[in-house]
């Protein structure tokens, strides 16, 4: 870019008099720069800027993966990478910085490190939910990391001091201030097999202390409670996708706790008053303020088995009230609406992993919403304008203000089957655009990078969890947007 920008001038010295309005191959330009025909660059990849003629009010300029720009209407399906830092690079993870991957040192093969992960400030957790731990199979960590001196480094790892065998503890994590949440769905409490917990734990100011284990007072074996959480200042969501709701089996409930201070309180339990057997409401569960939003992938909606919903609610000063339940207006049976979900102040995100788009069986797409004030509105549907089926775009999702990230753990990198990838999109107005494809540099086969995701809109940063490296012991890839 810098031979471009010597070029230009040098081509300027030539032709200017001192006008106001400067021309190239135009004898009377009308606008401060003109330029007839097109403009070519010196740099290792030619017309790597090719400024074509359909621009216009509205559009961004992008560059798909070999680097060719063009304009798209802002509200359009974003598949290109948006104009930000260098232009050759925007197809190889240009427009972010700070590649950290981090694994566990105790790690061994099959725990699935970054099954789930958070990040939040200078905090980070990942979830190994199939960690063994002492002699019991499966019983699950999580790991804390902080970010120091330019790298992240782990500050503690958690384990539930009273867990046993497959409790998978770390199937979900999250992380917010002061506060880590550790879910493990498959924990028995009492009698009751596989009814599930949440760990909450605190930062005294030199370790990550349990303060409190949230169970269901009124769940029973085979609830899950815990399968999803997510925490934000001083609420907290939990998801019990397997809880009986009447003659309804696994129609699925959420738990809305506030903090008081002391302890964490439950505020009310939420369930889909049109719900049914086995729509797994609370898979996926998200809060942000007021706002939360709970996924039933498995929801029979319109469509038939598995098309999916999720249902958004609102704390209104005295309770949690629906208001409004989301459907793929164009879904299919078995597109697993809901399957994440992801919700920043009037802004949520629903990931669709199996999704069709055109002939590409099992793709997968993610629809974000805006709150316009009276409803969720659909703003776009993100897909991968490179995808291919099986990819499983909208695996993850996550919204952080005016950031997106979607994981697609079974894409496949180059002749890298099922390597795996992320997509960083920014809001522009009330469209999305892609700001970065994400590849793991250091990737395999088989790693399922994107397998979970999170970001931080303050610091910029965001994590990535790949379960399948390393034979399935997992790692996590933190990053930066520059």
């Amino acid at each position: 870019m810098k031979i471009f920008y010597q070029s230009l001038f040098a081509i300027l010295l030539v032709h200017i008099s001192y006008a106001q309005n400067v021309g190239i191959g135009v004898t009377a330009p009308i606008e401060k720069l003109q330029v007839a025909g097109n403009i070519k660059a010196d740099t290792v990849k030619p017309n790597v800027l090719k400024l074509t003629k359909d621009a216009a009010a509205g559009k961004v300029l992008t560059s798909d993966d070999a680097g060719n720009a063009k304009w798209q209407n802002s509200n359009a399906a974003a598949t290109g990478n948006i104009g930000f830092g260098v232009w050759g690079d925007c197809g190889a993870n240009g427009n972010i910085t700070g590649y950290n991957p981090v694994a566990d040192p105790d790690g061994a093969t099959g725990d699935h490190s970054g099954g789930s992960v958070s990040i939040s400030g200078n905090y980070a957790i990942i979830g190994s939910y199939l960690d063994d731990v002492g002699g019991n199979t499966n019983q699950g960590s999580a790991s804390i990391y902080q970010y120091n001196d330019g790298g992240w480094v782990l500050m503690q790892k958690l384990t539930d001091a009273n867990g046993g065998p497959n409790d998978l503890f770390g199937c979900s994590v999250s992380i917010s201030g002061n506060f880590a949440i550790v879910g493990a769905y498959w924990d028995d409490a009492g009698t009751n097999a596989d009814q599930g917990s949440v760990s909450v734990y605190q930062y005294d100011g030199s370790s990550w202390v349990l303060t409190e284990k949230l169970i269901d007072g009124t769940g029973a074996a085979g609830d899950f409670f815990g399968i999803s959480v997510s925490i934000s200042g001083n609420y907290l969501i939990v998801g019990s996708s397997g809880d009986d709701i009447g003659v309804n089996l696994n129609q699925g409930s959420v738990s809305i706790y506030r903090y008081d201070g002391r302890f964490w309180v439950l505020m009310q339990k939420l369930t889909d008053p049109a719900g049914a057997s086995n729509d797994n409401f609370g898979f996926s569960t998200s809060i942000s303020g007021n706002h939360a939003i709970a996924g039933a992938y498995f929801d029979e909606g319109t469509a038939g088995t598995g098309q999916g919903s999720a249902s958004i609610f609102k704390y209104d000063g005295i309770e949690w009230i629906l208001m409004q339940k989301l459907t793929d207006a164009a879904g299919a049976a078995g597109d697993w609406f809901g399957y994440c979900v992801s919700i920043s102040g009037n802004y949520a995100i629903v990931g669709i992993p199996l999704s069709h788009v055109g002939s590409d069986a099992d793709q997968g797409s993610a629809n974000t919403y805006h709150y316009d004030g009276s409803s969720w509105v659909l703003m776009q549907k993100l897909i991968d304008g490179n995808g291919a089926p099986n990819d499983w775009f909208g695996h993850s999702v996550f919204i952080s203000g005016s950031y997106v990230i979607v994981g697609t753990y079974l894409d496949d990198i180059g002749t890298s089957a099922d390597q795996g990838s992320a997509s960083i999109y920014l809001r522009m107005g009330l469209g999305w655009q892609k700001l970065q494809y994400v590849t793991d540099p250091g990737g395999n086969p088989g790693d399922s990078f994107g397998y979970s995701t999170s970001f931080d809109e303050t610091t910029k940063r965001f994590i990535i969890g790949a379960t399948g490296y390393g034979n399935f012991s997992g790692k996590t890839i933190f990053g930066k947007v520059n």
